[in-house]
């Protein structure tokens, strides 16, 4: 990178970053920063990069710490940390003005409030080239539509941020959430229709097989499953049938090779920014334990009992995904289970990226559409497909006329056990299918908490309610 191009990455990263409130936004930055990112394709290409870097950094919610957070407060992750903050999170106990989930909605709004400048930026340039304009405008609808979808499902209403002027923002109120799922279908829809169908470069053009910037299939994928969360159940299975139909870009892949960078079944990921300290994933280095679980915040916490239970006996994924460490300093020795997907602790040499969409959640998002629309044999047939890959036992053979509910359930199952510790795959799973209340009732007092079915969504960070008075708390928080 040129000192020139240096500067612009540092000055974005450094505007975006002290946006911590996404009611606050300082004018005179962003005019400059703007100004300079888009006066040509390679700043503009950066600005646009600028926002998966910041969702993979240390200091923010990289993907560790969503899947360490969404895990904790479902019945995936055991945590043994000491920190006040972790247990609050982990025993569904969350308080405004400082639980850990603020940190989620405060980088959903940084980055938001980034593909904005990336969008207006791209209309107002008469510099840039017209293909950088629609594939730079794709990738940022894209990203206000992925930010977009995991606020409302954690927070529940959420103001709908659709520019950067600071005043507008300040005085935003909470949008229905069914505004916010109609706004992230037609920015996808967009998306679809600008981005790219193969993967991308550094200059947003040239062909590439990394797989870390959004082409045409991620959109279509996470409208896969924004369809399917919102009961659109014929057009899930053609969002679907698009990836899926997508070979030999897209298959499954051995479950050791699921993980790896530029995977055949990863649909988009996310690359270490440098310097990577050697580590290959923060996933990688955080979960996976070398000792017994730390007292802070990483490589604190443990597959639960209830999902180790989840696995049925032949399940290869246990051996693939899993991982185990034994403390035999004590008498009898402990057995410490946890995440495994991400095999790389620490290393030099890259060979694992996070992996933010891939191929399988497809199968069994197209399995769960046909099986709602009465096509139980399609669903069959798209739910085997995983637990082959599991090898497993096919439904299809060991039984082929199961009920609908059956299946419906065996399907949120392979879910559980397929999608584990993946960007709260859970957590979402468990309230839009109206299965939290029933499942943490259990759960929660397992953690030492009191489950309250407002407890659902997360509270409103209180610092924004602060500043912006439109902003009305989540029932069940102070």
């Amino acid at each position: 990178m040129t000192p020139k191009y240096y500067f612009i990455a540092v000055l974005l990263l450094t505007a975006f970053t002290s946006c911590s409130k996404f009611v606050e936004i300082d004018p005179p930055k962003n005019k400059l920063s703007t100004a300079l990112a888009f006066a040509d394709n390679e700043t503009a290409n950066t600005a646009m990069t600028a926002i998966y870097t910041k969702m993979n950094t240390s200091g923010d919610v990289n993907p560790y710490i969503t899947a360490l957070y969404l895990g904790l407060c479902s019945d995936e992750l055991t945590t043994y940390s000491t920190a006040l903050n972790i247990k609050q999170v982990y025993s569904n106990s969350l308080a405004p003005s400082d639980a850990l989930t603020n940190d989620i909605w405060t980088l959903g709004y940084n980055c938001i409030y980034q593909a904005n400048a990336v969008i207006e930026g791209c209309e107002k340039s008469t510099s840039l080239s017209q293909d950088v304009k629609i594939q730079l405008t794709g990738e940022a609808l894209f990203i206000r539509a992925y930010w977009h979808f995991y606020l409302t499902n954690l927070f529940g209403d959420v103001p709908l941020v659709l520019q950067t002027d600071y005043l507008i923002n300040s005085r935003l109120a909470r949008t229905p959430g069914a505004a916010v799922y109609d706004q992230v279908i037609a920015d996808l829809k967009i998306a679809q229709q600008n981005l790219n169908p193969n993967f991308v470069g550094a200059n947003g053009l040239t062909t590439t097989t990394e797989r870390v910037r959004p082409n045409k299939y991620a959109a279509v994928a996470l409208l896969a499953r924004v369809y399917l969360f919102t009961n659109k159940y014929s057009e899930a299975e053609q969002a679907a049938n698009l990836v899926i139909n997508n070979k030999p870009t897209f298959d499954i892949a051995p479950l050791d090779g699921v993980f790896k960078k530029n995977s055949v079944e990863s649909i988009w990921q996310l690359m270490m920014p440098t310097p990577t300290q050697n580590r290959n994933t923060y996933e990688g280095a955080y979960f996976i334990l070398t000792a017994k679980p730390q007292l802070n915040n990483i490589n604190s916490s443990t597959l639960s009992p209830q999902l180790l239970a989840a696995f049925e006996a032949t399940d290869q994924r246990k051996t693939s995904w899993i991982g185990k460490f034994t403390d035999a300093t004590v008498t009898p020795k402990i057995d410490y289970y946890y995440p495994y997907k991400y095999q790389v602790a620490s290393s030099a040499t890259i060979t694992e990226y996070s992996t933010v969409l891939r191929l399988s959640e497809q199968y069994l998002i197209r399995a769960e559409a046909r099986a709602l629309q009465d096509n139980l044999s399609g669903a069959i047939d798209d739910i085997d497909v995983i637990r082959k890959r599991a090898g497993l036992l096919l439904i299809k053979n060991t039984n082929p006329t199961i009920s609908k509910p059956d299946l419906l359930s065996a399907i949120l199952k392979e879910r559980q056990t397929e999608l584990f510790c993946e960007y709260g795959h859970r957590w979402l799973d468990l309230k839009r299918t109206g299965k939290v209340d029933e499942v943490m009732k259990i759960v929660t007092p397992i953690k030492l908490g009191a489950w309250d079915t407002n407890f659902q969504l997360f509270p409103i960070p209180q610092k924004d309610r602060d500043n912006d008075n439109q902003l009305t708390q989540n029932l069940g928080y102070k």
